[in-house]
């Protein structure tokens, strides 16, 4: 059996300090820093994000769209005082905990 050749190169461009960190981590295993770079790369594993990006998307917009009411909010009840603004402000905080639920699950 053959190996392959290996005709891809990647260019990757460090920081002196990140380059001292890969060094050094090569190092300590014994490799030289094209091993240890090709061996995190090929041996590390995947982390599956957490939320799907469609997800995301709908809680950054929920987010924005909170931060939005925030800000008027604020604007009323410096207007109004804070007694007017209150059931929305609660309500707000419903908004807030559930999306907390959400992200937690």
């Amino acid at each position: 059996m053959t190996a392959q050749k290996k005709r891809t190169q990647i260019n990757v461009r460090l920081d002196e300090l990140e380059l001292e960190k890969v060094k050094y981590s090569a190092d300590i295993l014994g490799l030289s820093v094209g091993q240890y770079v090709k061996h995190v790369v090929t041996k590390s594993p995947l982390v599956e994000p957490k939320f799907t990006p469609d997800y995301q998307k709908k809680a950054i917009r929920q987010l924005v769209g909170i931060a939005n009411n925030l800000n008027q909010l604020t604007r009323l009840s410096h207007i109004n005082g804070t007694d007017s603004t209150q059931q929305a402000i609660n309500q707000l905080r419903k908004e807030v905990d559930l999306l907390w639920q959400q992200l937690a699950k």
